[in-house]
């Protein structure tokens, strides 16, 4: 099973951290998704580490998303962070589903935490000039 490994970041207010590695398909996610829903119980912020996922399936994404939902229902900040690399995998299927606004999206885990705990759950639509 890829590795899927979660840090608390206990300042005010705590936030969780949930770093993957390695490939996530339908064998990862429902570790992901427990992982997740126990985090979102206990009423914690989460940033998504993905910078060293070097694949997420449709399966993982749909997890990432119901997430997400969840996370906007309890007014909680959910948050992917992301690799800088515009052609890594995650950014790719992200683009190619179209659903990378449907996430508040972060390339820092500074900038993480801090959407996290601000309550973000997607980005902010773009201005018109």
């Amino acid at each position: 099973m890829a590795p899927i490994s979660v840090t608390l970041a206990r300042r005010d207010p705590p936030a969780a951290v949930v770093t993957l590695v390695g490939e996530h398909d339908a064998y990862s996610s429902q570790q992901l998704e427990n992982e997740l829903a126990v985090l979102l119980e206990e009423g914690l912020g989460i940033v998504v580490d993905l910078r060293d996922a070097s694949f997420i399936d449709s399966t993982t994404l749909g997890v990432l998303l119901a997430g997400r939902t969840r996370a906007e229902r309890a007014g909680l900040g959910f948050v992917l962070l992301l690799p800088r690399e515009e052609y890594a995998q995650v950014n790719r299927i992200l683009e190619l589903t179209q659903l990378g606004r449907a996430f508040a999206r972060v390339t820092t885990i500074e900038d993480g935490l801090g959407a996290a705990r601000a309550r973000q759950t997607a980005d902010p639509p773009s201005r018109a000039a």
